[in-house]
């Protein structure tokens, strides 16, 4: 306990340091000691000014306008663009004004803004280069403030002030102005002390002959100096030498920026931890651990501060300021949630980007010391939300629940109301499971028999229809379902078959296209970007009344198409859905599943009566091409969101159970395992990203979607939460509920079972081990859904091979999986 209580002293005042701390030291060390240096004003070094872009065609003609109208002798003052591979109009704009002297380098292959500028040092030969950003507007006088610092021989680099633009439009440009003004300090102050730590990609001067070439994985910004102050030189901070430029514009691309500035800045710093050249300047080196190593890590420490005030003695110093700190972490969490939720301008909102940039800085670091060193880099600018959430921003609401759940155990046990708490968590974690498996399906059979009006079907009803199959290397079922397809009783001339090939390298599109001749027409996608991507992309060139989508290894009956489309007849239907069989050959788990599927089934019928179905079966719905919506691209349930965003616009979406499919299921249950993952994951993904959800304006659906879907996906947090709950009764109680203390034991004997039947395969023929077993692998795929859904660890591709380790993958990349989805759980 003394070791805890010592490492909680420590690391609490190391916290303490890192925010307030170095600040304030190095303001009173920069007034006291203070290094002074000669400048020139009159001074004119040639200069090469570098400015780097990628896919910048909004912006790029202004930047170099801009910088042709800095005041500085066009004789000493040379321009050049690196183009990193850009796909959009940048070059065609930077080659226009060659005649005005403006250079163009491209780089053919897309390698990273650092592997651009080795390019271009390579032939710069200039006393001076500068480095700026396309999206930077400098100041007239900006290149001669900067250059006048090197009439003095120990100045090696200077760096400009990048102010930010219209940072009252947003909360996250108003969030980011803040913090930038504090930075600009902190180097103000460096650099009067010492040397300024770092550069700034938007305006960043230094002397050529001290650039050595950067590994394509360094920040050129931080590497770059750290090179320069190593040889005996120092870094000056100019607040007179200033641009402009436009911030991220919202939260989630704030987020990404910031993740890949610490994981490349880490990297680079990590070239660096055994030169002893820089610990002969020992100014510096405090500097850097100070500045960037603690604040980078500051997340961790956070979460260290976080464990060590948890088992801290009551009574005494160290455990009032524990639950201080616990206090202040809880209020850390509401006040987030509210900055989150809160109206425009709130202050509230400094919380909430306090929390997700220390997120991102805990992102960035765990992306590297797995491995990866984000390279590349994309806009950040524009009006849009550009998707959903990416990477760790999504584990925003486990962060929070962690800030708000653990402090409120502890409280509640320092008042004696842990025993109350836990009976009342397991009780109603029992009862929405309960509600989730067979209440639901009970309230549905009593209340869905009030149908709002029977939708009028008819058999005649036969409009132009296109059966869209999306593929990916599907060689060995392809031609089946072509035929399959070609059998389906339809009106020839109403009746369009499209195989959209999304990046496939097998035989998929070559067998396609010999059968051309048939009528079956190929969309080839390349490369490989997922399902949602091709699937969109095939949308724009059907313009059929009717979609219908398809798996490539689904057979349809022969009617099938017919079932569904007569239900079109009624203007009010705006998608349907069909019944597809799953064919489980002698699978271990397959009467499980059978016995699953009875409860879904019935579901989806009780739904489709009443309009409301959600979602759809991936491998067999249809939809008015009018109401199609793209989703996001890299959305992983595409039977969910395109169903819903018709229901939600007040269409009826039916289930058709004459409308039959039949899809072979040959994965056991380690596959099968892995693909509920993915939908679990999937279902995450959609439920944070907010605008597809139905709204309080639609409260029928809503509650179902809650009903059917997302307690589905949070079973195994329920089972978990009841588990804990049930063993803290049994165990930790001292008057415990004789109930609860059954349930336990009882569901502590149904893990056991389920764990005997994994291991005996034979036993999962018996019907009850069988569901047990069935029943814990779902959820199992629930918690791992979960999280792989909340961090955003899921990717749209298609790939067997990674999802079989699916626990190993980066955070960047994600659970992959080659089977299509259903839409279930």
């Amino acid at each position: 306990m003394k070791i805890t209580e010592t490492l909680f002293f420590l690391s609490a005042l190391l916290l303490v340091y890192t925010y307030v701390g170095y600040p304030s030291l190095l303001k009173l060390l920069a007034r006291l000691f203070p290094r002074r240096h000669e400048m020139d004003e009159r001074s004119e070094p040639t200069v090469t000014f570098v400015i780097s872009a990628y896919n910048e065609e909004d912006v790029i003609g202004e930047k170099i306008e801009n910088t042709l109208r800095i005041d500085y002798p066009r004789r000493k003052f040379r321009v050049v663009v690196v183009s990193d591979a850009s796909t959009d109009r940048t070059d065609e704009i930077v080659r226009a004004h060659g005649e005005r002297g403006v250079r163009l380098i491209r780089m053919e292959e897309r390698g990273g803004k650092t592997a651009g500028l080795n390019v271009a040092l390579a032939s710069a030969d200039t006393d001076i280069v500068v480095f700026s950003d396309a999206n930077a507007i400098y100041h007239p006088m900006a290149v001669r403030k900067m250059v006048r610092h090197f009439a003095d021989r120990t100045v090696g680099y200077v760096v400009g002030y990048a102010r930010y633009q219209e940072t009252a439009d947003t909360e996250a440009g108003t969030c980011e102005n803040a913090y930038w003004e504090l930075e600009m300090r902190i180097k103000k102050w460096e650099s009067d002390f010492s040397s300024v730590v770092g550069g700034d990609g938007a305006i960043y001067a230094i002397r050529r002959e001290l650039y050595e070439p950067l590994q394509p994985d360094d920040i050129n910004d931080l590497v770059n100096p750290l090179q320069i102050v190593s040889k005996g030189y120092r870094g000056i901070f100019d607040p007179e030498a200033w641009c402009s430029e436009k911030p991220a514009g919202n939260f989630r691309k704030e987020f990404q920026r910031k993740v890949r500035i610490t994981n490349r800045s880490f990297n680079g710093f990590l070239r660096f931890l055994g030169d002893w050249k820089l610990l002969r300047t020992p100014r510096f080196t405090w500097q850097i651990l100070s500045h960037k190593i603690l604040r980078w890590f500051s997340p961790y420490l956070l979460l260290f501060v976080f464990g060590l005030s948890l088992p801290l003695k009551q009574g005494g110093v160290p455990w009032i300021l524990g639950r201080l700190f616990l206090f202040g972490v809880m209020l850390l969490g509401i006040l987030s949630i509210a900055g989150y939720l809160g109206k425009r301008k709130s202050i509230l909102s400094y919380f909430y980007y306090f929390l997700l940039m220390n997120l991102a800085s805990a992102t960035g670091i765990y992306l590297r010391v797995r491995g990866k060193t984000i390279r590349t880099w994309d806009t950040v600018r524009g009006s849009g939300s550009g998707g959903g959430m990416p990477l760790g921003i999504l584990a925003f609401p486990a962060v929070v629940g962690l800030c708000l759940i653990v402090p409120m155990i502890l409280f509640l046990a320092d008042l004696g109301l842990l025993d109350g708490a836990c009976r009342l968590c397991a009780y109603l974690s029992a009862a929405l499971l309960f509600y989730t498996y067979l209440g639901y399906p009970a309230v549905l059979a009593l209340t869905c028999r009030r149908e709002a009006g029977p939708v009028i079907r008819a058999d005649w009803c036969l409009p132009n229809v296109t059966l869209l199959t999306v593929a990916y290397n599907e060689e060995k079922v392809i031609g089946r379902k072509i035929e399959n397809s070609l059998q389906l009783d339809y009106p020839r001339d109403r009746f369009r078959i499209v195989v959209a090939s999304d990046g496939s390298t097998d035989r998929t599109e070559t067998i396609v296209r010999e059968n051309r001749s048939h009528g079956v027409d190929l969309f080839p996608f390349a490369p490989n970007r997922g399902k949602v991507a091709a699937l969109c992309d095939a949308m724009e060139h059907i313009h059929s009344e009717i979609v219908v989508m398809s798996d490539a290894n689904v057979m349809y009956e022969p009617q099938a198409i017919r079932k569904l489309v007569r239900n079109f007849n009624d203007p009010r239907v705006g998608a349907v859905s069909g019944k597809v069989i799953l064919a489980k050959d002698n699978l271990s788990y397959g009467n499980a599943e059978d016995s699953y599927y009875i409860i879904e089934h019935f579901i989806q019928r009780m739904e489709g009566k009443t309009g409301e179905l959600i979602g759809a079966d991936g491998a067999m719905y249809a939809i008015r091409r009018s109401l199609f919506h793209p989703p996001a691209m890299d959305t992983v349930l595409d039977d969910l969101a395109i169903p819903m965003s018709i229901a939600r616009e007040g269409h009826r979406v039916v289930h058709e159970a004459e409308a039959v499919g039949y899809e072979p299921n040959e994965q056991e249950i380690g596959e099968e395992f892995r693909r509920k993952i993915r939908i679990i994951a999937g279902g995450f993904q959609y439920l944070l990203r907010g605008p597809g959800l139905p709204g309080l304006s639609c409260p029928s659906l809503l509650f179902k979607f809650v009903s059917h879907k997302v307690l589905r996906w949070c079973s195994g947090l329920l089972t978990l939460m009841l588990f804990l709950a049930l063993a803290e009764n049994s165990l930790g109680s001292v008057a415990p509920d004789r109930y609860l203390v059954g349930a336990f034991y009882g569901m502590f004997g149904a893990f056991a079972a389920a764990a005997l039947a994994h291991v005996m395969r034979g036993m999962k023929n018996w019907r009850v081990l069988g569901m047990l077993h069935y029943l814990c692998m779902l959820n199992l795929a629930s918690l791992a859904g979960f999280y792989l859904g909340v961090l955003g660890n899921q990717n749209v591709t298609w790939r067997a091979d990674a999802a079989k380790n699916w626990w190993r993958v980066p955070l960047a990349s994600g659970c992959k999986t080659g089977q299509p989805d259903r839409g279930e759980p």
